[in-house]
Formats: structure tokens, C-alpha cells, sequence
């Protein structure tokens, strides 16, 4: 029989906490946050066993789920999940790749090391929980493979998607020998279609991770303690692979922040809509020099940035 906690029976003070504890005894020790502007976590969670893992349905509105390594050295849980989203979309990020997933995608993460995931509002996820040791004796080297979305195009990876929801249904009427049969065939099917990952599904993470970081950036851009470092702190992406992810382009990370920052200044001075001083108005965007801003600007735009600002009056 299923295990089934709700929140809508907690009050909203309480509800992050209780979903936290919740998520936690169902899968291994996480941290949970609301987003989307939320304050709060509204959720339902659904577990039940299935002979050798266990399979869980996550309906909740947006959050943000760390598995930290704080969390990792409170614990002996040893195991890897298997997220198949069903409704809107997350990106899970492992191992210095990033992956979004959605649509009946599923995607891979190890729970012996640091994970994040970055759910939308509303979301559909059908998690499945395998036994690390037994797993990697089916497909060695798995943990290569986490964090990358395997999409549910036909073949096995379809199979699987349909499968595990089918079972999400049903799962209570299977008998135990029935229950092992599937459970064996579910892993010999997440192992199929974690094979059929190319690399040019390697490529469209990478593509994917530097979309992620240029949105924290953008959501971040005035901020002047946006670094290297912070963005790692805060995406749980490590900085050679930040650098990396701009590198191939032929850019630096910074040299983009420094772009858009410039960009965002001169769309204000066209439209007149800032009526302070240019140093006010770059400290605003983050320059912490107003001789460095007029210099980078006169660079960029081949002009000085006194001659697109309208007279105060």
C-alpha cells in the first residue's frame, strides 16, 4: 500500500519543514525551498515499494531540492535515482552538468554526491530509488552518467516512461513475483536507454548548463557580489566548468556579466528613464568604479556614456 503525505493539512508556517522531513524519509536526506516566489511548499508524495526499489509520485508547486554534503556525511544512504518528469520541467545538476528534463525525459543522479534539482510550478515527477551496489553491477561507470537527459523518443527509453507510469497506477495490484519481475526489467530498461546516450547528448548538456548559468546571471545581474565563486556557491556547478561552459564560445564569464551590465546601462541612458548621476547609475548595475564603467563603455560603444545622458532638469 502506498505511503501518502500531503500539505495541505499544515499550516503554511510549518509546510517547507514538514516537506522537507517528508521528501527526505522517502528518498535520502535533501534541503528543500520554495520558488517561484512561493513561501511555501504545497505537495502530495506517494511511495511504494516495487520488490528491489521503490517508486514515488511528487506532485508539488516549484521548488528548489540540494542534496549537499552536509547532508551526505549525515547519512549511509547509498543510492541512485532515477527522475521521470510527467508535468512541467526540472533541471538537475550533478558532477558539473546540468540537464533539463520534461515531457517524459528522465534523468539519472547519485545521491553519494551533491545534486540539485530546479522544479517549476506544478510539477509531475515519478522517481524511482535503486540500490547503488546492485545497479553499477548492471551498468559500471553509471556515475558518468548522471545529471544528462535521456528523452522518451521510441525505443527503450519510451518503454520505460510508459512503464513506469503505468505502475505508478497499478503497482498495488501486482503480486510479489510479478513485482520482482518488473522491478528487473525496469532497471534493464533505465540501463538501455542511459546507453543510448551520444555524444551529442553531451553536447546539448553543455549547451543546456551555460543557458542555466547565463539565467542565474541575468536574475543576478545588478547584484555587485555576482563572481565566479557565487555563481558555483549557488548553482552547485564547479568554476572550471562555469569557465569552461563560456570558453567554448571563445568568451569569458565575466567579460559577459561586464556586456550585458553595459548593455542594461546603455538601454536606460537611450530611454532617459534614470535621473541621477552615470556613477549612481553604474553602481547600480553593479561597476563598483565609475572610471573603469566609462572606460569599458567608451570600448564597447565607441562613445562616452555622457554623451547618450539627457540633461537633468
Amino acid at each position: 500500500m502506498a505511503r501518502i503525505v500531503r500539505t495541505s493539512s499544515i499550516p503554511a508556517r510549518n509546510r517547507v519543514a514538514f516537506w522537507t522531513e517528508s521528501v527526505s524519509e522517502a528518498f535520502v536526506s535533501l534541503e528543500c525551498k520554495a520558488g517561484a516566489g512561493h513561501e511555501d511548499i504545497q505537495g502530495e508524495l506517494s511511495v511504494q515499494s516495487l520488490a528491489s526499489l521503490d517508486l514515488a509520485r511528487v506532485r508539488a508547486s516549484a521548488q528548489a531540492v540540494h542534496r549537499t554534503s552536509a547532508n551526505i556525511r549525515s547519512s549511509q544512504e547509498d543510492f541512485y535515482l532515477v527522475g521521470v518528469q510527467t508535468q512541467g520541467s526540472c533541471v538537475v545538476t550533478q558532477a558539473g552538468r546540468s540537464a533539463v528534463i520534461a515531457d517524459g525525459a528522465f534523468a539519472l543522479y547519485d545521491t553519494s554526491r551533491p545534486y540539485s534539482l530546479e522544479l517549476t510550478d506544478r510539477f509531475e515527477q515519478l522517481v524511482l530509488r535503486l540500490p547503488r551496489a546492485a545497479f553499477e553491477t548492471h551498468l559500471p561507470g553509471a556515475e558518468g552518467l548522471t545529471a544528462q537527459a535521456v528523452i522518451a523518443s521510441p525505443g527503450a527509453a519510451r518503454i520505460l516512461v510508459n512503464t513506469v507510469k503505468m505502475l505508478a497506477d497499478d503497482i498495488e495490484f501486482l503480486t510479489p513475483a510479478a513485482a520482482l519481475a518488473v522491478s528487473h526489467g525496469l532497471e534493464h530498461l533505465i540501463v538501455a536507454g542511459l546507453r543510448g546516450l551520444t555524444s551529442d547528448a553531451a553536447d546539448d548538456s553543455s549547451t543546456l548548463r551555460k543557458e542555466i548559468i547565463q539565467r542565474y546571471i541575468m536574475d543576478n545581474l545588478r547584484d555587485d557580489s555576482l563572481s565566479i565563486a557565487n555563481i558555483s556557491q549557488q548553482l552547485h556547478l564547479s568554476p572550471s566548468s562555469i569557465h569552461r561552459s563560456f570558453a567554448l564560445q571563445g568568451q569569458t564569464v565575466m567579460g559577459w556579466v561586464w556586456r550585458q551590465r553595459l548593455e542594461g546601462i546603455r538601454r536606460e541612458l537611450l530611454a532617459g528613464s534614470h535621473k541621477g548621476t552615470l556613477s549612481q547609475l553604474a553602481y547600480s548595475w553593479g561597476f563598483s568604479d565609475s572610471a573603469h564603467f566609462s572606460r569599458a563603455f567608451r570600448r564597447q560603444y565607441g562613445q562616452a556614456p555622457s554623451s547618450l545622458q539627457r540633461p537633468l532638469t
